[in-house]
């Protein structure tokens, strides 16, 4: 069937498909870099306006709190198809007006990377810059690249100069035209925010779960820490999400690590702000890391860390409000649901980790009793509340509960709903099957959310969210653990023994006691601590054997210590120091649980 098209609409289609053609077309030097700043020339799209605002982030996704990335913008300038240059005056920290932007053709600046800088409002590693030249460069992109407010959707094309040893790690779709030249492509602004890239010398390893190829890639800083090894961490991890899930919900996932010297981390930081963890994405995530040289402690952090940024590929990926859909990286609204997207997040890592045997039952409550020590430091207050003005500094202060209060309100919550749908329905089918409601192309209203939910799961849902949720008071952290055959106490009075002052450090292959004060058994500062009770001290079974004998004992009044003093191991054996110490939040499996209540701990075991 033939159309005819009016000549009017005609002409408007020719306009408007002109303006799809439209683009940002950056040029960015990572070879000649200066004083730890890159050189970024961007040929601008045409500029209908007489004048225009250019802007950088002032906050981003998935990280709730302001950021004003204009602030590591220096020699910001306009020029026009000749070279003259255009008055660009700065109206805060992250916009410039441009004059005569209908005459623009190029935007030069260079940018300054956040993490060497000691600066107040420092901003969190893994959502920010580092750039050493020749070594390595971390491109948040947002820390980057800016736009035009009136032109957000235009897709944008990096041309990145690098070592020809530069490999750059990203999920974005990448060509290489030369070997000291790659070409970025994202569809607009958005996309290209959410999908950072480390450039440095490659070290890369990927495997498969299913149909999804899962790519990891490793900058560590002395060399001690490699991809293959980190992805033999990673491999369980991800068949465990993918079972989880009944299959992963992505094609491709790539996870971007840098692990630092633990030597310079964090040691020039203004007021110790920065810290280690990671910055999730849709489609990847961004990890900031120590190089731990005690294995155990490396796999564990690896899997904790990596486990919860890889599961927000439910939520917000699959499940998220308008507020985060249609972000504003110049005025940004919040969602008032970070109870889901990081509590319940948080919740399932841990309770993931537990259904296939990444920790057994007692690291894993072990693991809930410091949640809710941690949960006491800011009080009660209302997530759905703080989520919604996580801005404003009163509340920003509370924002790292949602890991700690907002995975036992987690919890909780799948234990309520559990008990009133007889166990037909749990918090994991709850939100899966809002996701299919949604999806990631299919935002819902933030205001109507909580009612979805309780639609979703049983109506008497509706007093849990209204009491702990949208209210402000504490979760009844002992019914909860009663189902599943626990005994909780806000406080307990406990009688233990103790050997000591002292501590312990990982050094050179062997543990080492430090820090060392009075004890009855004579051990001294530098001790090689070889055996407890006859028993072989490994990496596999030390923090079993520190739990039990160093920060609550309760059973062995009396221990026999061997270690290694001058090249020669010697033995002590004797009786320690006795006393009682207050606990708070106290954990610990029933003497005799009831069958209902180990049908119920087998259950949220996955059993």
């Amino acid at each position: 069937m033939k159309k005819f098209v009016p000549f009017s609409l005609l002409f408007s289609a020719i306009s408007i498909c002109s303006y799809a053609q439209q683009k940002y077309a950056y040029a960015v030097d990572l070879v000649n870099i200066t004083n730890d700043q890159v050189a970024v020339t961007l040929t601008t799209p045409a500029i209908s306006q007489e004048s225009t605002v250019f802007s950088f982030a002032k906050a981003i996704p998935g990280s709730y709190a302001r950021k004003d990335f204009g602030r590591f913008i220096v020699n910001f300038e306009a020029f026009d198809k000749y070279g003259k240059k255009l008055k660009a005056e700065k109206l805060n920290k992250d916009q410039y007006r441009i004059s005569n932007a209908n005459t623009l053709a190029t935007i030069k600046y260079k940018v300054n990377d956040t993490w060497d800088q000691k600066h107040d409002d420092f901003i969190f590693q893994p959502g920010g810059s580092n750039i050493e030249a020749g070594v390595n460069v971390v491109m948040n992109n947002h820390a980057f690249y800016g736009y035009f407010e009136d032109y957000k959707k235009l897709p944008i094309e990096a041309s990145i100069s690098k070592p020809q040893d530069f490999f750059g790690a990203t999920h974005l779709d990448v060509e290489h035209p030369a070997a000291n030249l790659d070409v970025i492509k994202a569809k607009d602004f958005v996309y290209l925010a959410d999908n950072p890239v480390i450039y440095s010398r490659p070290d890369t390893t990927s495997f498969y779960v299913g149909q999804s190829k899962i790519n990891v890639f490793v900058f560590s800083a002395t060399g001690k820490v490699k991809s293959a090894q980190v992805a033999g961490y990673l491999k369980p991890i991800a068949a465990s999400l993918s079972a989880f899930f009944n299959g992963l919900p992505v094609k491709s996932y790539q996870f971007l690590y840098y692990f630092e010297d633990p030597k310079k981390a964090l040691a020039d930081r203004k007021n110790g702000e920065g810290g280690y963890g990671a910055l999730e994405h849709n489609y990847s995530s961004l990890y900031y890391l120590p190089e731990v040289q005690y294995e155990r402690d490396l796999v564990s952090m690896v899997n904790d860390v990596s486990s919860h940024e890889f599961l927000h590929i439910l939520t917000p990926l699959n499940l998220h409000s308008f507020e985060i859909e249609n972000f504003d990286f110049t005025d940004p609204k919040m969602s008032a649901h970070l109870w889901m997207y990081e509590g319940v997040t948080e919740y399932f890592a841990h309770l993931i980790q537990l259904q296939n045997g990444l920790v057994d039952e007692k690291g894993y409550f072990k693991e809930m009793r410091s949640k809710m020590n941690a949960a006491e430091e800011f009080g009660n207050f209302s997530m759905t509340e703080m989520s919604k003005r996580v801005m404003e500094d009163s509340f920003q202060k509370k924002y790292s509960s949602v890991y700690n209060k907002g995975a036992l309100i987690g919890f909780a919550l799948d234990m309520f709903i559990r008990e009133k749908t007889g166990g037909a329905k749990d918090l994991k089918g709850v939100i899966i099957s809002l996701t299919q409601k949604y999806g990631a192309s299919k935002p819902f209203n933030d205001d109507d959310f909580l009612n979805d939910f309780v639609a979703a799961s049983h109506p008497d849902v509706r007093q849990f969210i209204d009491k702990y949720i949208v209210g402000t008071e504490t979760v009844p952290y002992g019914d909860y653990l009663a189902k599943v055959g626990y005994e909780y106490a806000a406080q307990k009075d406990i009688q233990a023994f103790y050997p000591g002052k002292m501590g312990l450090k990982f050094e050179n292959d062997v543990f080492v006691f430090t820090n060392v004060g009075d004890n009855p058994l004579k051990i001294k500062e530098g001790d090689i601590f070889k055996k407890m009770d006859g028993k072989e001290i490994t990496q596999a079974n030390l923090d079993d054997v520190w739990e039990e004998y160093f920060n609550e004992n309760t059973k062995h009044p009396e221990i026999e210590i061997t270690v290694l003093r001058d090249g020669k191991e010697k033995t002590m054996k004797g009786p320690i120091f006795d006393g009682h110490f207050k606990t708070k939040n106290y954990l610990a499996p029933m003497a005799n649980p009831s069958a209902e209540q180990q049908a119920a701990l087998k259950k949220l075991e996955g059993k």
